[in-house]
């Protein structure tokens, strides 16, 4: 684990581990988790921003579920990263470990067809995002099933 960051939104110094930064009171989410389901009551109003390590939630945006994971392309090439569900919309953000460590992927949830489950790889998943266009993105995930239900919450909220 890292231990000190710079807040994406100051720039000052902040231990990751405390996820507030002490100078501009943004909340940053930087886990390391395989898989994390947040409590939404946890995101109080008075923080000035949220940030999904450097990405700014939007007005009333609140992350719902985060983890690891690959987007899918074929059999023999996928980038790695962590995939973000939030109220909003669906985020996914390369490592930088990757050959593509600039990819960014991201669809607002009003633009969200479906999801479905896909091919079950022992301990992973693949699950897939079908948006109203019908274009088709998978990804691997730890929890399939829970991504889906979680993805499905969320289309059903808005």
């Amino acid at each position: 684990m890292v231990n000190a960051l710079n807040c994406p939104n100051c720039a000052a110094v902040f231990n990751p581990k405390d996820s507030i930064c002490e100078y501009c009171g943004s909340y940053i989410i930087t886990s390391e988790a395989k898989q994390v389901t947040y409590d939404l009551k946890e995101f109080k109003a008075t923080y000035k921003k949220i940030f999904f390590h450097e990405i700014e939630m939007g007005l009333n945006e609140l992350p719902m579920r985060s983890g690891l994971a690959n987007i899918y392309y074929s059999a023999t090439k996928s980038d790695g990263g962590r995939l973000l569900l939030t109220n909003q919309r669906l985020i996914f953000c390369a490592h930088v470990l990757n050959i593509n460590p600039n990819l960014y992927w991201e669809i607002s949830l009003k633009d969200v067809d479906r999801v479905e489950l896909g091919l079950n790889l022992l301990i992973s998943q693949r699950i897939k995002v079908f948006d109203v266009k019908g274009t088709e993105t998978t990804f691997v995930v730890y929890g399939g099933k829970n991504w889906i239900a979680e993805i499905e919450c969320a289309l059903n909220q808005n």
